[in-house]
């Protein structure tokens, strides 16, 4: 069981869990096959060593800078909240109300387009909070606003109830 579903309130359910997309790999995959091609061009003495070295280097740096890239990343939308938490020795986590968002935004790069993977920022007051590599952004934003359209219909549908019973009351 994750962060995500311990920090579920009463009568709250995920509807939807946003993948990360393999691109925020891809800076580590490039350090990797570096390191890998190193080796292709094989020296003698001193300098093979030394070659060795630069591609087990470079390969470690790979491992970590993966690591680091998803730094245990998770995002999830239920009814009520958009739960975002990254960490994995440290936990940061950020839990939005869906009543104070305001506004959605997505943004993508050219390569972004290509692959299909973005960032989406959310509103609330003053704050802008973003949530990286979303695999298919369009989705994810899509998922945001009929979740805030769905809370605020059931806000109306209740607030309609309040006052229909206020006014019977006073009949």
């Amino acid at each position: 069981m994750g962060y995500i579903d311990k920090s579920l309130m009463e009568g709250e359910r995920v509807v939807y869990r946003p993948r990360l997309h393999s691109a925020i790999y891809w800076r580590s995959a490039s350090l990797a096959v570096l390191g890998i091609l190193l080796l292709v061009f094989p020296t003698e003495g001193t300098l093979f060593h030394l070659q060795i070295a630069a591609c087990l280097l470079l390969v470690l740096f790979a491992v970590l800078g993966s690591v680091s890239a998803n730094g245990g990343r998770q995002y999830a939308l239920t009814n009520k909240r958009i739960i975002a938490k990254k960490g994995i020795i440290e936990r940061n986590s950020l839990e939005l109300m869906l009543r104070k968002c305001e506004g959605v935004q997505i943004k993508q790069t050219m390569l972004g387009r290509i692959f299909n993977y973005g960032t989406v920022y959310v509103t609330t007051g003053e704050a802008t909070n973003s949530f990286e590599y979303i695999q298919d952004p369009i989705v994810f934003s899509t998922k945001i606003h009929q979740m805030i359209d769905a809370l605020k219909a059931s806000e109306s549908v209740s607030y309609t109830h309040l006052r229909a019973h206020e006014t019977l009351r006073y009949l």
